[in-house]
């Protein structure tokens, strides 16, 4: 059985509805349905699965990077760190939590390997991201994610 690749499940042809779905669906396939089958696995799962997509998507430049986070709706992105020991991205808007009534633990596992797995294509070099404030999981006002490189 064939695996379904990303340039094949990014082509859409729904005439009447459109390329976007609702945040709701996705929502209640990753915190609701994965949670629910998974339990504390779900977080590991997306933070893997997420990061083995920003791989395969063989970006180069990060301004390409954004331009698809905008293009998906993924969040606005924002990178106030860049330097040669940490890189800070927060994510604006998130898909998978703003506007959450706060629950007390980080929930976007999958845009930090996403991020990840993105900047470890750019770069070359192996890196591994920790979310440091969630918008649905604490009330912060971005959900920010701190890139290291391990050597």
């Amino acid at each position: 059985m064939e695996p379904v690749e990303i340039a094949n499940a990014l082509q859409i042809n729904r005439p009447q509805l459109g390329n976007m779905t609702g945040v709701g669906l996705y929502r209640l396939f990753r915190l609701v349905a994965m949670e629910d089958i998974l339990g504390t696995g779900a977080s590991a799962i997306s933070y893997y699965a997420g990061k083995k997509m920003g791989k395969e998507l063989q970006i180069k430049q990060l301004d390409d990077f954004l331009a698809l986070c905008g293009e998906l709706k993924i969040g606005r992105i924002e990178i106030p760190v860049m330097t040669k020991e940490l890189i800070h991205v927060d994510v604006h808007e998130c898909v998978t939590c703003s506007g959450l009534t706060p629950i007390g633990r980080a929930l976007c596992h999958f845009e930090g390997g996403l991020i990840a797995g993105v900047v470890e294509g750019i770069l070359g070099k192996t890196v591994q991201a920790r979310e440091v404030s969630c918008i649905g999981g604490f009330g912060h006002d971005t959900c920010g994610f701190e890139l290291r490189f391990r050597t």
